[in-house]
């Protein structure tokens, strides 16, 4: 309980957790894995969607020459590469418009949207739908956002794409407060800003989540300048909610921050939204200073939107190939949540695909 009120103290409230049996053992996953796309390193900030009956996965970031710690220097990426059966091997599909990575993904109808993201120069506004119809790709230009932007998280709720937070450029010190709506089915689409909940930070590497109408948005990291004027990173652990006409609501903290998880969380049964590991400080903490990394959190959070509460999902098995991962999108596709690639340690990727799926 003393991290739980510790995590309190940092964005304000007390954390509401609920542990039963009967509510854990409907949301306990199964994790199983697909074939690993085809690249010796896999990536991180990928985007990722279904179109044309099959699952895309997209651009992201890498270190193929050397290892971040020795030094090496982080690429960007532009393939696309497409699964057509969950049994299947994935296929190199074709290429991005540019090398992009840590945008926001989903999708909608039978295309991917992408929105934002960057490369080493910068970040972007740009936004496309991508499609796939049998034999190649096709992107359609939607609106540029409102201002550039990376790190963010979104998901489309209905027929609008949202895109909360993020930084404008890869170097800010301060994370955006904005949150923008897109309605993609409307004939003149144009990107509209909704006030930011009162009082919560700004935020990088947040989940989102879409249920009932409603948009989600969890925990991320807020930025500030150290003395050197360099981005430090305060985890959140608030969560909040927005519908059209009702507005922002607060919603009970999580337990503790979960940056840089999946994105968005996956919808098991009902009622409740599960987001998978993710870090924050106290589980930093616990990293060993001079030894390899032991690999991210395995525990999965539940959030019951009927009763506002949290609860502690046992972690499901995960293989030693295929561990969990930050930095990765989220995608629903044949009745399964798909995790492609990832980071499963500081600069290291993985070509793993975890998929999760809970029982009907």
């Amino acid at each position: 309980m003393k991290s739980f009120a510790l995590l309190a103290v940092l964005v304000g409230g007390i954390p509401h957790m609920q542990a039963t049996d009967q509510a854990t053992k409907l949301i306990e996953p199964t994790v199983a894995t697909f074939a690993p796309l085809p690249d010796d390193h896999g990536f991180a900030g990928m985007f990722a969607g279904a179109s044309g009956g099959v699952l895309l996965c997209a651009g992201g970031a890498n270190f193929p020459e050397r290892p971040l710690a020795q030094g090496g220097k982080k690429i960007w990426h532009d393939r696309v590469f497409a699964l057509a059966a969950p049994g299947g091997v994935w296929r190199e599909a074709g290429r991005l418009p540019r090398a992009n990575g840590y945008g926001v993904s989903a999708s909608w109808r039978d295309a991917v949207v992408l929105a934002g993201g960057g490369d080493s120069q910068g970040n972007f506004r740009g936004a496309c739908l991508m499609r796939w119809n049998g034999t190649q790709l096709a992107f359609e230009a939607l609106p540029p956002l409102p201002i550039a932007t990376a790190n963010g998280c979104g998901a489309v709720v209905g027929e609008t794409l949202y895109v909360a937070g993020g930084q404008e450029t890869p170097t800010a010190t301060a994370a955006l407060r904005r949150c923008l709506t897109l309605d993609l089915a409307s004939t003149t689409r144009e990107w509209r800003e909704i006030p930011w909940p009162t009082g919560a930070p700004g935020r990088i590497l947040a989940v989102a989540a879409a249920h009932d109408g409603w948009f989600y948005l969890f925990s991320g990291a807020d930025l500030f300048p150290n003395a050197a004027g360099q981005a430090e990173r305060r985890y959140l652990n608030d969560a909040w909610r927005y519908r059209p006409g009702a507005g922002w609501h607060r919603l009970a903290d999580l337990p503790h921050a979960v940056a840089a998880a999946p994105s968005p969380a996956m919808n098991a049964g009902h009622s409740h939204l599960v987001i998978a590991g993710g870090v924050w400080p106290e589980f930093l903490a616990t990293l060993p200073k001079n030894a390899p990394h032991p690999g991210f959190s395995q525990e999965l959070l539940a959030y019951d939107v009927t009763t506002d509460t949290w609860s502690a999902v046992p972690p499901p098995a995960f293989a030693p190939s295929a561990p969990p991962r930050v930095t990765a999108p989220l995608v629903r596709w044949q009745h399964q949540f798909v995790v492609p690639s990832g980071e499963v340690a500081p600069g290291i990727r993985t070509p793993s695909v975890l998929t999760y799926q809970f029982s009907p």
